[in-house]
This record gives structure tokens, sequence and C-alpha cells, in this order.
């Protein structure tokens, strides 16, 4: 596990402990898997000093946000508290604010959620309480429609306050130590945690929360950090960051140490810098100014990949709304799925609304330092903008800002050079949300999501073949310049990707008997009497594969998240071995305990029937309480 370098205060404190941090102190770096896009202020300090320095008998905690993708458009509510219980029964809170947090929006990168100062221990348990009394949840109907869909427990009543607890084994219980920095990862698995009905009117989402958990930073994601500017030192490449996450305009949420480097892209107050010139940019912003970070954990640092500070930042005290756009004139822009938040605090989710343009309003694109206007915005593109609300349904950026996010698409691939593609999903939209008038030079070479033609540049596709599903990502032609219609940053075959599909299934009567074999790196399923789906990522729903044999296979290193629970005994295990976790549920079936569903995530090889699973849940009915322990 690498030594993380997330803290300015505790590098310090090894300066002067000559590389130790002491006799008893440590860090520890904890990230929360989940994913959100407003917060509400209870109170908290807006000083700097927000977070007391890590001490003899403390160590920092850092807890990030995010989640593995889903069905949902939309999946906001209420995160009241994350506690660490330490195997001597002592209870410690790590958020300092009631947090609304929209689980659906980070399925690709991880939020840094608050640094907290905890005491040195041995952390057995995980509990992250979520309050659903105002949740806002959207899906997508069989018309590609998006409609709230209402939340209820397992036997079809309102939910309110649920808390979700996670017990740490061996391999995975956070044991703060000297001079070293711990942590640990915990992601708010939708696919596995809920079960959509749009059979009914209005659709029911029936929630039986699972959370998974990794001892450690993920390399292989995105974090995400935003909050006020503490400190530039340009010496150490560094910026110190006190942490806001979401809308939070105050409260004591810490600092934490970001590294950047010459790769290091910035956007300041509209000015796109590289490197040094950006850093230098920086030291000359006000302290408070605010700043949002997106980057990776490369040799136990946050290495920024690019940077967002002052005018460029339209989460801080602004009217924002972030969605897609699903059709636009000379204009205006009609936005859908939209995640409005008002000046008033009010943050919530609008499925239309109108955004106004103007010759003045100023346009930016990630990695783009080209003079950008209205026309860069086209049809399908995910966007930012900030500006005046006309009303709630009408958002005014003629003199504000509107910045082009990344997109994502699916689809099947129908030639590869050029590449064209058949659109399965546009941000998450069905093409058929769309109405692409206009986006062409004449109306007859105005986009087809048929036949979505793809500007690859440079990039390498000799892996590519013609029906191959891919994932791109990019972003849309400007408006009214296709073909192309897509400019690809990245090109990814599905079947190469990591976490690439889902595969869901259900033993309606529970089954003690759910696996023709068993070895410690793999799992081969009885699928008879079962409910099974295979959902690869960038299908919608309603189109999985319905394999006939399946087996979870272990990664090469054996090394992944693996959550037991234990319905019956109220007990709920993360494994953090493939091998530990199939161990622990032969002792529960040896036991007489039932599998009733399980969910992993992973790579899936149709012609050999494999899932190589990186992640999963597996949910047993326990009459005895004290099988498997």
């Amino acid at each position: 596990m690498y030594p993380y370098r997330l803290f300015k205060r505790a590098r310090a404190t090894l300066d002067r402990a000559g590389g130790a941090f002491g006799r008893t102190g440590a860090v520890l770096v904890m990230a929360m898997l989940l994913g959100a896009c407003g917060g509400t202020d209870n109170g908290g300090s807006d000083g700097i000093a927000t977070t007391p320095p890590a001490t003899a008998e403390n160590g920092e905690l850092i807890v990030t946000l995010t989640d593995a993708p889903g069905d949902f458009v939309a999946y906001l509510v209420d995160v009241t508290s994350v506690r660490l219980t330490r195997a001597n029964g002592d209870v410690v809170e790590t958020l300092p604010l009631t947090t609304r947090v929209d689980f659906a929006e980070l399925t690709d990168v991880s939020e840094f959620l608050t640094v907290a100062t905890v005491p040195a221990g041995f952390y057995e348990t995980v509990t992250l309480t979520v309050d659903f009394s105002n949740a806002e949840i959207m899906v997508t109907n069989a018309a590609g429609e998006i409609v709230a869909a209402e939340p209820v427990d397992a036997q079809g009543e309102p939910l309110s306050t649920l808390d979700l607890s996670l017990s740490l084994t061996n391999g995975s219980a956070i044991r703060i130590t000297p001079a070293t920095v711990h942590a640990v990862s915990l992601d708010f698995d939708l696919d596995a945690s809920n079960v959509v009905d749009d059979t009914v009117e209005p659709p029911t989402v029936t929630v039986e929360p699972v959370l998974l958990a990794l001892p450690e930073l993920e390399e292989d994601r995105d974090h995400r950090a935003r909050g006020l500017l503490s400190e530039v030192d340009q010496a150490a490449s560094t910026v110190t960051l006190r942490v806001r996450p979401f809308r939070h305009s105050r409260g004591a949420f810490g600092e934490l140490l970001i590294s950047v480097g010459d790769d290091t892209g910035y956007e300041i107050d509209g000015e796109v810098y590289q490197g040094a010139e950006g850093l230098v940019a920086m030291g000359e912003l006000d302290e408070g100014a605010p700043v949002m970070a997106q980057g990776r954990i490369r040799s136990g640092r946050f290495q920024a990949d690019r940077l967002l500070a002052g005018d460029s930042v339209l989460w801080s005290d602004a009217e924002v709304v972030q969605g897609v756009v699903k059709s636009r004139d000379a204009t205006s822009l009609t936005v859908s799925g939209v995640r409005a938040a008002f000046a008033d605090g009010r943050v919530r989710f609008e499925r239309e609304i109108t955004v106004l343009l103007g010759d003045e309003t100023i346009v930016s694109a990630p990695g783009q330092g080209a003079t950008l206007d209205q026309l860069d915005i086209s049809v399908g593109q995910r966007i930012a903008a900030s500006g005046e609300f006309a009303d709630d349904a009408t958002l005014d950026v003629s003199g504000g800002r509107v910045r082009l996010l990344m997109n994502r698409l699916w689809g099947d691939v129908v030639t590869v050079d050029p590449l064209v593609v058949d659109v399965s999903l546009l941000n998450g939209r069905r093409p058929a949300a769309f109405d692409f008038s206009g986006t062409g030079m004449t109306s007859e070479e105005d986009a087809n999501p048929d036949a979505y033609r793809i500007d690859t540049a440079t990039l390498g596709l000799l892996q590519l073949d013609a029906g191959d599903i891919v994932q791109v990502r990019g972003l849309v032609n400007r408006f009214g310049f296709a073909p192309p219609d897509f400019q690809a940053r990245t090109v990814v075959d599905v079947a190469t990707k990591t976490r690439g599909a889902t595969a869901m299934v259900g033993w309606p009567e529970g089954s003690n008997m759910p696996f023709i074999a068993s070895a410690p790196d793999r799992l081969d399923l009885d699928l008879a009497d079962t409910r099974s789906v295979i959902k690869l990522h960038g299908r919608v729903r309603g189109l999985p594969i319905e394999p006939e044999a399946l087996a979870l296979v272990a990664p090469a290193d054996g090394r992944g998240s693996y959550v037991v629970v234990q319905r019956g005994a109220g007990i709920v295990m993360v494994y953090r071995e493939f091998s530990a976790a199939a161990e622990a549920m032969t002792g529960l079936l040896d036991a007489g305990a039932e599998l009733h569903r399980l969910t992993a995530h992973g790579r899936y090889t149709d012609n050999l029937d494999e899932l190589l699973t990186v992640r999963a849940s597996f949910v047993f009915e326990v009459v005895d309480t004290g099988a498997g322990n």
C-alpha cells in the first residue's frame, strides 16, 4: 500500500520528525465511492484551519464518493453521516454536514468529500446513513422518457433513513499505525442495491442497499476535488485546497494537497494554461478562490490532470444547470436531465430546462485553448451553464458561461475506418431523446444516430471490428458543421474494459447449492431456476444477455472487493481476496445458509461464459445468526 501523500500538515510533521509522524501518529485516507451534485449547509466554520493536524493520538481521514454504472438518470439523496467504529466500540463521525448526493452522476469519478481528524486505532465497521425522505430518483422508461421513481423498502413501504453498515475483515480493516497513511474506498452499488419496476405508475425502486469496499484509493479511476484555494507552492508543485464538496460554501471539511506537473492543464478565469505557466497563474489568485481539480492517484499522490479556478468554476456562488442538450435553435438550448442549483440554495432535478444564449456568452471546453462560441454547443453535448434564472424553467446565460463537459457514447461499430457507430446511448440517453435537426452543414448531413460519424484523429483502432461494442469519449462537433458528428478523445472496446459488464443472478426461493463447482479462483454458477442477466455497459435496459452458463473468475492478482451479506443475521462482511470470499461463502452454505442474489462487475467473455470479477456482492438468507462466524 502506498504511503499516501495528500496532506501538507502531515508532510510537515514528517519533516519535523525526521521522516516519521512522531511515535504513534498516523494519517488515514478513506475513499467512499458514491456520487453527488449538491449540498446543504448546516453550520460549521469558514476559517482556513478547518481540520486539526495529525497528532500522536490522531490521524487524518479522506472521504471520497463514487458509484458503479447503473440504470439511473438521477439518484439524489441526503448523506447525513459517515461513521467509523473502532474495535473497542468507540464511534467517530467523519462527515461535518449533511450533503445532498447524486449517486448517478459519478459513475466514473470519485469525489473527495472530507478530510477528517480521527483517533488512531483499529476500525472494524463503517456506517453510512442515507436519508431518502426527499429523494429524487429518475429513470428512463421503455419509451426513453425520463420519469420519477419512488423509493420503497423490501416490503413496498416508503423509505426514510437507512444505515448502510459494513464490517471489515482482517484484510480490509482500517488500522491506524505510526508514520503510515491508510485508505479505504466505499462504493454504494446502485445495480446491486436497487430493483426498478417501471410496469407500475409511478415506477418504484426497491432499495436493499449494498456497500462495497476497497482498502485503498483506486488508481484506475479519476478523482475530483472541489473547494477554496488555501496555498500555492511553486517550488513543490502543489496546490493546497480547503475542501468544499459539491455546492457546500462553508463547513469544516479539511484541507487536501494536490500535486501538479508539466502535463497539468489549467483554466483560470476563462484563460487556458499548461504546466508551470498555469501554476504561476494559480499563485496570483486570491486566497479563497474556487478551485476544482480532477486527476488520478499516482504513486500515492493526487496528481491533477485538469484544474479549474476562479470564474471557470461554475459551482461557486452561481446559479448553475448541468445536463444534456436535447435540441437547440439559434438563441436557445433545450437541456434535459438537469441538475439545477439556485441562488437561494435549492438543488433539485429538472426533467427539462431552457437555456438562453447571447453574443456575450462565454464558452469553454476541457483541453481547448481556442476561442469558442455558442455554435460549439450542439445536440447531445453535456454542459454546465451559469447565469441567472429568469424563472424556474429558464436560465439566462447571455452574460454568463457555458462549459462543455466530456461526453460518453456507447454503440455498435458499423465501420472502423472511418469510425461509424450505431448509437445505443449518448450520455445515458437513447437516441430517440434527441432532435438532431440543424446539426449538419445541410439537412441531409444532420447527425444520424444509426450511422454516427466519429473523428478519431490519430487514435489507434487496430483492435476494433465491425459489430464490436465501443465506448467513445469526447466532444460533440459544432452545431451546423457535421460531418463529423463527434470528436473522439478516447475509444474503448467494451470487451477489454475492466468493468465492461454487470451480471445479476437471483434465486427467488434461495439456493443452498448455487455453485456447480467452486475453487479459490472460480465460482461456476448453477443457473437453473434463476433469474439471470448480463448487462453490457452501454446497452439500454431491457436488452440484456440471458446466459445459459456463467462463471465468476478471480482477477490475475486475486484481489478486488467482495461483499457477503448475511441478511438474517444482519452481518455484512467485505473481503479483499476473491479466495477469502469464496471460502466464507462455502462456510455459510455448509452451515445451511441460502444464496438469494448476487451482483458482479467485471469483464465479460461471451465465448467462455466468464466474468472476470473485480467487484461483487452476495446476499444470503441466514436463519442461524451464528452461521459463518
